[in-house]
């Protein structure tokens, strides 16, 4: 059933498009291509809205451009990069002290038991 899907986003390449500019996600596309299949009319609001889109942008809207780096940087959210960074400098600080605990640590401290010695002996 995914391949079916997919060769049906091939069929319509304007809902990347939508995607894309995060009208959409490939999950809404999926369930409604789940729900009204291939021949609906719900797929001519997409189809008109990527034709209209396509006729009226300029290349310059289509390209890359700084502002639209910026837009996205704009986008993030800092608190969720520095958590990402406290908890990657963490697992690297865990690490290296396992590294150096292990290297330094080398004496073996454990001492077995006789085999046959019972309790208070």
């Amino acid at each position: 059933m995914k391949e079916e899907f997919k060769a049906f986003v091939r069929k319509r390449p304007e809902l990347v498009r939508f995607v894309n500019k995060g009208d959409m996600t490939w999950q809404k596309f999926y369930e409604m291509w789940a729900l009204y299949g291939e021949d609906e009319k719900v797929w001519k609001d997409y189809d008109v809205k990527g034709t209209e889109q396509s006729v009226n942008a300029s290349p310059k809207e289509e390209s890359f451009s700084f502002s639209s780096l910026m837009d996205s940087i704009k986008k993030v959210d800092m608190n969720a990069v520095q958590k990402g960074i406290g908890s990657l400098q963490k697992a690297i600080e865990l690490l290296q002290g396992l590294t150096t605990k292990g290297a330094t640590n080398n004496t073996n401290t454990y001492e077995p038991r006789q085999l046959f010695k019972k309790f208070e002996d």
